[in-house]
């Protein structure tokens, strides 16, 4: 995800516009479920599932119930919030820069019997910020360390972004220098795109969602095991709000270009202040944004077909949802949102 400091002036202006009152201005009320004992929990204590095999290699089955962890932090919470879901997730984990294996390696084993697991070594802004030997070695580091532990590898995120780096050479580059890391250890990989609704959301011709895919090697895009989109209304002037339709013919279009890919979303999520926009969202939004994308899995497997996995990996997650009994919790909507997938 990119950070704050890429997000234009008037794209803050923008989503104050086309926010409620109610989200612009409101102070974050106390939530119930802290207080007293959780009809929620109670539900889920007694539907914890068995541990998952750890095994290398693991099927990953469809459909993926994604959620992001960019901070471990409070290890703990997050394990907690994670293992008392009642359908397993595939938990994205984003290795912050300047971090080492060290720093993750008991995180992701005692993640891997409750969830899967999705790696994320250099995070969109953080890819920008590496040389291609810098990327090389990090990507090395990470894989070596954690061979067999991890299902998927990340190995660039929105690439069609500015931010990203300067040009689709110098990020193709990166990412092939990624996925020959991951590809010689054996693992699988997945690479990210931005969904671009139209060009009021991106700078530079070479950003647009179907035209940047073109960019890429043929061998490239015939090896990725995954290709994703990252989706999030307020990064695009007017804010953009694609139907399951608008996404599936994207998709649809994407397939032939990567054909030995599934297909999934990737980062979703409701943009906060950090993020450049003038105030955090609601409770409410975050559900409305929540539903809106985890609620179209149906429709989108219908009209995508069986390479579709799912995704939707709530960036927010550590935010909003841990610890899960946490005022203006979203953990049981998005409990929920599993469930229903």
């Amino acid at each position: 995800m990119r950070t704050a400091t890429w997000l234009a002036a008037v794209l803050t202006l923008a989503a104050c516009r086309d926010m409620p009152p109610s989200s612009r201005a409101n102070p974050i009320a106390f939530n119930a479920l802290a207080a007293t004992p959780s009809p929620v929990v109670q539900a889920t204590t007694a539907a914890i599932l068995a541990p998952l095999p750890v095994s290398p290699g693991r099927e990953v089955p469809a459909p993926w119930r994604g959620l992001t962890i960019d901070s471990i932090a409070d290890f703990p919470a997050v394990l907690a919030a994670v293992k008392a879901h009642r359908a397993r997730p595939m938990v994205r984990v984003v290795m912050d820069p300047g971090t080492h294996p060290a720093d993750y390696v008991d995180a992701i084993t005692r993640l891997r019997s409750r969830a899967y697991i999705l790696a994320e070594p250099i995070d969109s802004t953080a890819m920008r910020a590496l040389s291609l030997n810098g990327v090389r070695r990090r990507m090395r580091e990470f894989v070596t360390a954690m061979a067999g532990q991890v299902d998927y590898w990340e190995i660039g995120n929105e690439i069609n972004g500015e931010w990203v780096g300067s040009n689709p050479a110098e990020i193709n580059a990166k990412v092939q220098a990624a996925y020959d890391e991951v590809n010689a250890a054996g693992g699988r990989t997945m690479v990210t795109l931005n969904f671009w609704s139209g060009p009021d959301c991106y700078a530079k011709p070479w950003e647009t969602t179907l035209y940047y895919p073109r960019t890429m090697a043929k061998s490239l895009r015939q090896g990725i095991d995954v290709v994703s989109l990252s989706l999030y209304e307020t990064a695009c002037n007017p804010v953009q709000r694609p139907s399951a339709l608008q996404l599936a013919n994207t998709f649809n279009r994407l397939g032939p270009m990567f054909p030995n890919a599934r297909l999934a979303m990737g980062e979703v999520g409701a943009q906060r202040i950090e993020d450049g926009l003038p105030a955090d969202p609601t409770l409410a939004e975050k559900k409305r944004v929540a539903r809106t994308y985890y609620g179209m899995q149906q429709e989108l497997a219908n009209r995508v077909g069986p390479r579709f996995v799912g995704g939707y990996f709530w960036w927010y997650y550590v935010q909003d949802a841990v610890p899960r009994a946490r005022p203006e919790t979203l953990w049981p909507t998005l409990d929920a949102l599993f469930v229903g997938m």
